[in-house]
Order: structure tokens, then C-alpha cells, then sequence
């Protein structure tokens, strides 16, 4: 029988099934499986769609931690080669077809009997009667992108049919193939449990890093208010232990950087399954078997989003953000956040799965915190004093470096008009640190000594309750459903900028924006709010209204109002009665339309924005092109840059002589 209450994916496969539709982390949904469609997707029903019976490997896994979503499916490799020929998972019919410029590129959904349905992405083209279906019906409405739904078996295949070639469209950073499971409630499952013997793992999961997160103003690690990382250390026996002790008091919560390989792949997948244990008694497990695809954005929730966005890496937290409501977890009353508060030693697990149900285990004891050492001495320096300053949680941690004296003096936060001293929470580095609970004050500025910094907070955001703020230059709105937890909402301008919020803080709606700008602007028409951060520039948008821009995001963070004047830029590389090939590339904004006209006729222009390169793809293969050639390329500020030729008419072919030639004698 299989233990719906462990955390690892039971090895075999049927079981594997069944605990698939008894809900994630083990939890029996409210409803029983169908016994047909249990039935109906024992281990054979499915095909491998890539090279059928040949072994196989991944460069990618259900759940895996993507920007802004779970990955959807499973990445088969194809040896870095396109044109591998797709074939279809079962008997069904093509319920979709689309062409996206990112996301899934060139995709076909098939439909099968079953009430499941396989999806098959970045594919370099599709097959006879489905190619000359899409072809016909973006020259119909004239468009590259598309999402066409063909009616029920309007194209019916069979199992092992050959469907389409695999391919490197849209957003894949590499020749393969996406291969999703869907249910009748667009539920991703995970294909693995499915039963394909072209793919093996006798690898088990590894830790990069983990991190213990203070989830209070009053929590510490290691003395500090703030988060703690580690890189833990694989002892011989396969086990995992920590480099240096850790200690720890009040509420705190555990984030695991980790990652799983299989045979025959150098990739790094994601973990189908994470356990926590506290004394032996598990507080939280994580089990990725399926996930509702209108519910992937919760993936900022699931991971710690700001450390994302400012490193890169994905770490999953191990505790229940507010505002999670994805069903693949089980915790205790705590929502899997520890509780260190009775001055003992307390031993920790964290098990990770993989779903072939390898397993590696880290375990370290947390000690507890030693009595609060004095706030002093401090080193003193004739440098200005600097004030740094971030916002964990609910908890705001203010540093300060360089004092006169060797003690600190307290901070002096302003806020409404008043005023409020705060003490030296602890002494590091030669810093002084405090620690300020955002849920009690929110302090526009702080003092420390002769140093002045604005913290610009202004008010709470609470979810489910549309919120606005307003001051004589900006208007913000949030809709009801725009944040997950409590926003402590900072908002500050100056000139053509304009900061609102943190850019570590997920969105779960688009917020409205009304802003006024405090410098000259030369060019309404082509000036348009940039989000920057880092270095880069994310094109937003907006439009702009009696001397006001006003634009929506999903994204907090730093906004430029930023003029583009430069046009695409367009480089003819064919032109000839077969094709037309040209690159092309815009500097700012980012491309927003590309046309072109032979002989006054639209034609179809394929687009990669990875090698920046668009081609025709004609209707009629055989009809050759001949008389004008335009090409138009607008960006998204609406500079526009037209390239013109003149194809001469294409040779006339002489007949094919068909007369039969008598055989001499």
C-alpha cells in the first residue's frame, strides 16, 4: 500500500498514480478519482514523443522554478538538434494550435479520449494538413502570433502519429522539446508518473544553499535580525551537514536552494518534494505531482521573491507565505515556521525527493541564542556617518557605519509630523543596527547623529481592499486583489523618476499609475515609463493625458519616463523571387509590429527574437515573388522604419514536355 503521509513519491508507478490523484503532499482531494481515467493512464497509454524507445533525458521538470511561474512540464532533450520528429502521446485530436513569440513558440495541444490532453512546445514546424491550417489562417487575418482552436476532430491523430519537428521557437533557451499533462481542469501533472522507460534517475537531489529567514522584528539568527545563508557541506555517507552552528530565537522559516540531475543530463531540474522535520516531527512537506495552471504566479509566493529578483537565485521557502493558497503542501498549526522560543537546543531535518524517490538529508542542530552582548564598543572614525537600510517581512532593519564616538546614539524616526527615538538593537562589523516593526510605524525619514536618509513610507496597502494613494504629483491605485500580504508602500519623485514600492515585493494584479513629471519632456509621443533596475530597462508604457502619464504594472520598483527617437533598425539580407531575410533590432522600446507587402499582397514574416532574424513564408511555395517589396518595422513608441525594393519579374519556365518518345526498335 503505498503511505500517502510520507513525503518521497512512492517508486512505483501505478502507486505513484494513485497518490497523483489523492492530491499533492498526500492530502485525499474532496472528490475520488475516476476509476475510468485511472484506468485509462496505467503505465503504456502514453508514448514518448521523442525517439520512442531510445533513452532519454531532461533539461527540465515539472515545478521548476521559472520567472513568475512553475515550468508546466517536462523539457525532453533532442542532442541539440532540431527537426526531431514529435510524435503524438495517444489517440486524440489537435484542440489547438498557436505561434507565440516567446513562451511556448511554435505549439499543438492534442485532446485525448481520456479527458487529458498533451501540449508540445517549441516546435519547429508542424506536419502537412496541420502546417497548411495555421499557414492559411494567419494569412487569413494576417498576424504571426496566433491561437487558432480547431473544432473536435476537425484533425484526429493516432498514437505514434507524427505530428510536428521539434525546435528552438520562442521562449527556449535551447533546442528541445516542452511536453505537458494536462487534466479536464487545466491541471499540470507531472509526466513522469506516467511510466516512460526512456527515462531513468538514479541520482538523488542536492542542496547549493539554505537560508533561515527571522520572521518577526523580535526573531534573530545568529544574533542578527536579518536572514542567514549557508552553504551546506556533503558529508561521505551521502548526508548533508552544516558548515558552522547556528544559533536562533522567536518565529523563523526555512528556504532551500536545491536541485536534482538525471542519468545522462548535465542540467540542473527542480525538486519534486521537500520535508521538514523539527524534533523529529514534521512541520512542513512540499510535493510537486500537479499544480492548477491558473495558479502558477503563487510560484512568488513559493519562492522567496525578493532574493530572486536581487540574485537570481530561487530558493523555496519552506513555511506558508501569506497569501499562498497553492494545495501542494502539508504543515502543522504553524504553517511550517519554527517556533525557537524556549531557550533550547532543537534538532532539524530537511529531506529532499526527487520523483523517482531518491532522497538526500541534511540535518543540523539549532542552538539557542545566547544572552544580547552589549551595543558597544564601536570604533570611532572621522568618516560621515552612512545610513543603509531594507525591509524583510514586516520587519524594517536600519544599519548605520562611521559614529564619532565609541556609542552608537539612538535613531530618530519621523513620521506624521512627529517624532520617536529608537534604540541600537545589537553591534556588527563595527555597524549599528535597528530594527523597526513596519506593522507599528512607518517613519517617512530617519536621523542618526548628523545623518539624515527618507525611507518614504507613506501607508498600508491591505489585501482584498482596493487602496489609493495620492500626493500632487502621483496617483496609485491598487485593486483589491493587487497584493498578496500587507504592502508597507514607499513612494518617492524627483524629476522624471519615480519610485513606488520595492522591486522584491510580488504583484498579483496591475496597479494604475497617474504621474505628473518634474522635468521638461521633449517628445510626449515617444516617451514612455521604463522600469529600471540594475542596469537594465523593461519597456511598461502609458499614455499620456493633460501634461500626465498614466500606465499599469504588475512590477514594483524604480520608473523612468525615457524618449525614444530611434527608429528599428532593418538589414536586407535576401531579396529575391524565393525569400525575403532581413534582421531586425530596436534599441529601447522593443519592436511592436512587422509588415511586409510584395506586389501590394501581405506576407507572412517568422520571427526569432533570439537571433533577432524575421523570413517570409509564403502561401503558395510555388509562386515566385516579384514587383515591390516593403518592409515595415514599428517599435512600441511608434518610430517606424520602411525598407523598399523592386523584384524584376521572375524568368518565365519553359513547359514540361510530356509527349511520350516512341522506343526505337
Amino acid at each position: 500500500m503505498v503511505d500517502i503521509n510520507r513525503c518521497g513519491i512512492p517508486g512505483r508507478v501505478w502507486t505513484a498514480l494513485v497518490l497523483l490523484f489523492l492530491g499533492p503532499a498526500g492530502f485525499p482531494q474532496t472528490q475520488a478519482p475516476d476509476k475510468e481515467i485511472l484506468k485509462a493512464v496505467q503505465p503504456g497509454y502514453f508514448m514518448f514523443p521523442i525517439m520512442p524507445g531510445e533513452a532519454n533525458s531532461l533539461s527540465g521538470g515539472l515545478g521548476d522554478l521559472r520567472p513568475n511561474h512553475f515550468h508546466a512540464g517536462i523539457d525532453i532533450r533532442t542532442m541539440q538538434r532540431e527537426g526531431l520528429d514529435v510524435y503524438a502521446a495517444a489517440d486524440g485530436y489537435v484542440s489547438r494550435i498557436a505561434v507565440f513569440t516567446g513562451g511556448y513558440g511554435n505549439v499543438i495541444f492534442i485532446k485525448h479520449p481520456n479527458g487529458l490532453t498533451t501540449v508540445y512546445g517549441h516546435l519547429r514546424e508542424l506536419k502537412d494538413t496541420l502546417a497548411n491550417y495555421l499557414r492559411s489562417e494567419q494569412y487569413k487575418q494576417q498576424t504571426f502570433e496566433i491561437d487558432l482552436r480547431p473544432a473536435p476532430n476537425q484533425f484526429p491523430v493516432k498514437k505514434g502519429e507524427i505530428v510536428a519537428l521539434s525546435g528552438n521557437t520562442g521562449g527556449s533557451g535551447g533546442p528541445h522539446l516542452h511536453f505537458e499533462i494536462r487534466d479536464e481542469k487545466n491541471h499540470l501533472l507531472n509526466p513522469l508518473l506516467f511510466g516512460f522507460q526512456e527515462l531513468a534517475d538514479e541520482i538523488p537531489p542536492f542542496f547549493e544553499r539554505i537560508a533561515i529567514q527571522p520572521l518577526t522584528p523580535g526573531s534573530t539568527v545568529n544574533g542578527q535580525a536579518g536572514r542567514l545563508a549557508l552553504t551546506p557541506v556533503r558529508k561521505p555517507n551521502g548526508d548533508y551537514t552544516l558548515p558552522q552552528p547556528v544559533t536562533a530565537s522567536g518565529l523563523v522559516g526555512l528556504e532551500v536552494l536545491g536541485f536534482d540531475r538525471a542519468n545522462g543530463s548535465p542540467f540542473k531540474n527542480g525538486l519534486s518534494c521537500i520535508e521538514i522535520r523539527l524534533d523529529d516531527q514534521e512541520v512542513f512537506a512540499y510535493n510537486m505531482t500537479n499544480y492548477p495552471n491558473d495558479l502558477t504566479r503563487l510560484i512568488n509566493l513559493h519562492m522567496n521573491y525578493g532574493i530572486e529578483q536581487l540574485t537570481g537565485q530561487r530558493f523555496h521557502r519552506c513555511y506558508l507565505a501569506d497569501g499562498n493558497t497553492l494545495n501542494l503542501y502539508r504543515t502543522d498549526g504553524r504553517k511550517g515556521r519554527l517556533p525557537l522560543f524556549d531557550g533550547k537546543p532543537h534538532e532539524v531535518t530537511i529531506t529532499l525527493y526527487d520523483t523517482f524517490q531518491q532522497a538526500s538529508t541534511l540535518r543540523f542542530t539549532v542552538l539557542p541564542e545566547p544572552p544580547a552582548s552589549e551595543t558597544g564598543p564601536l570604533k570611532p572614525s572621522k568618516l560621515p556617518t552612512r545610513i543603509f537600510y531594507s525591509a524583510e517581512e514586516n520587519t524594517l532593519i536600519i544599519r548605520a557605519a562611521n559614529f564619532p564616538t565609541a556609542v552608537a546614539p539612538p535613531a530618530v524616526l519621523y513620521a506624521d509630523g512627529g517624532e520617536s527615538d529608537l534604540p541600537v538593537r545589537y553591534v556588527r562589523a563595527n555597524e549599528a543596527y535597528y530594527v523597526v516593526d513596519l506593522r507599528q510605524q512607518l517613519p517617512d525619514s530617519v536621523q542618526i547623529g548628523s545623518a539624515m536618509a527618507a525611507l518614504n513610507y507613506r501607508t498600508h496597502v491591505i489585501p482584498g481592499k482596493e487602496t489609493a494613494y495620492r500626493d500632487s504629483t502621483v496617483h496609485i491605485t491598487f485593486p483589491a486583489g493587487a497584493v498578496y500580504d500587507t504592502l508597507h508602500l514607499a513612494v518617492s519623485h524627483s524629476g522624471n523618476r519615480l519610485d513606488v514600492g520595492q522591486v522584491t515585493v510580488p504583484l498579483n494584479d496591475k496597479i494604475e499609475v497617474d504621474f505628473v513629471p518634474g522635468g521638461p519632456v521633449a517628445d510626449p509621443k515617444r516617451t514612455q515609463m521604463y522600469l529600471v533596475s540594475g542596469g537594465r530597462k523593461a519597456y511598461i508604457g502609458g499614455f499620456w493625458k493633460d501634461n500626465r502619464i498614466r500606465f499599469r504594472t504588475q512590477l514594483l520598483g524604480s520608473f523612468q519616463l525615457m524618449t525614444d527617437v530611434n527608429p528599428p533598425t532593418v538589414r536586407l539580407l535576401r531579396k529575391d523571387h524565393e525569400a525575403l531575410v532581413a534582421t531586425v533590432k530596436d534599441d529601447l522600446s522593443g519592436l511592436d509590429t512587422v509588415r511586409a507587402m510584395v506586389n501590394g499582397a501581405w506576407v507572412l514574416m517568422q520571427y526569432d527574437y533570439k537571433r533577432a532574424l524575421i523570413w517570409s513564408d509564403k502561401l503558395d511555395p510555388k509562386k515566385p515573388f516579384e514587383g515591390s517589396v516593403v518592409l515595415e518595422v514599428k517599435d512600441r513608441a511608434g518610430n517606424l522604419t520602411t525598407v523598399t525594393a523592386t523584384l524584376p519579374p521572375a524568368p518565365v519556365q519553359p513547359p514540361t514536355d510530356t509527349t511520350a518518345t516512341e522506343e526505337k526498335n
